[in-house]
């Protein structure tokens, strides 16, 4: 990495907390054991002051954060029940249908289910850091200092929480019951925060 302000530094390089951007150590200034450069560095002092500080973050009930998630499920369930009523009329009327086909027919289904919800929700959170559950609940996912998460971030949110879903669903919010934050696992691993956004 190469400091934006300094081409010539490239060594001790590190990004900013707010924007993200390279700048060397001269460049910035640490604030609440983050690091921000100038630009960034007046923004967080002008949060500080009116109060909107992300140490102040209203964090999202997890009433709040199951009821969104609900909201997403049941959008995809309502999709996937029609497309099966189509799939099994278009099936039971085929008269070579040998009983296999609506077997398979109903695994492919679930598996586009489950990775169409996990696409929608990463394409949903790199765009605005809410899906439409967030949206109906007021709250966002965000990055730690408050400032909104990057494509990366909503990628790997959406795939851990997949993973976990699969196969360690109690697991994964365990820890939304014992910190402030309450985050769960996919939170810690990608560092995000589910925030009220009113």
């Amino acid at each position: 990495m190469i400091c934006r302000n300094h081409v010539d530094v490239a060594e001790g390089v590190q990004l900013c907390a707010r924007c993200r951007m390279p700048y060397c150590g001269d460049c910035l200034v640490v604030l609440q054991g983050q690091r921000y450069c100038a630009v960034c560095k007046g923004e967080k002092l002008l949060d500080v002051q009116s109060g909107t500080d992300a140490y102040e973050l209203r964090y999202a009930t997890l009433g709040k954060r199951f009821a969104a998630l609900w909201i997403d499920r049941m959008i995809f369930v309502g999709g996937a029940v029609i497309l099966m009523v189509i799939m099994f009329v278009v099936m039971s009327s085929d008269d070579n249908n040998h009983g296999e086909e609506p077997l398979f027919g109903i695994l492919v289904l679930a598996a586009a289910f489950y990775i169409g919800l996990t696409v929608y929700e990463a394409l949903m959170l790199a765009a605005r850091g809410q899906t439409l559950g967030k949206i109906a609940l007021k709250i966002k996912v965000v990055r730690r200092d408050g400032s909104p998460i990057s494509s990366g971030q909503a990628w790997g949110r959406s795939v851990i929480r997949a993973i976990m879903v699969s196969f360690l669903t109690f697991i994964n919010y365990v820890p939304a019951f014992a910190t402030k934050e309450k985050t769960c696992v996919h939170d810690l691993v990608a560092n995000t925060r589910v925030v009220n956004v009113e």
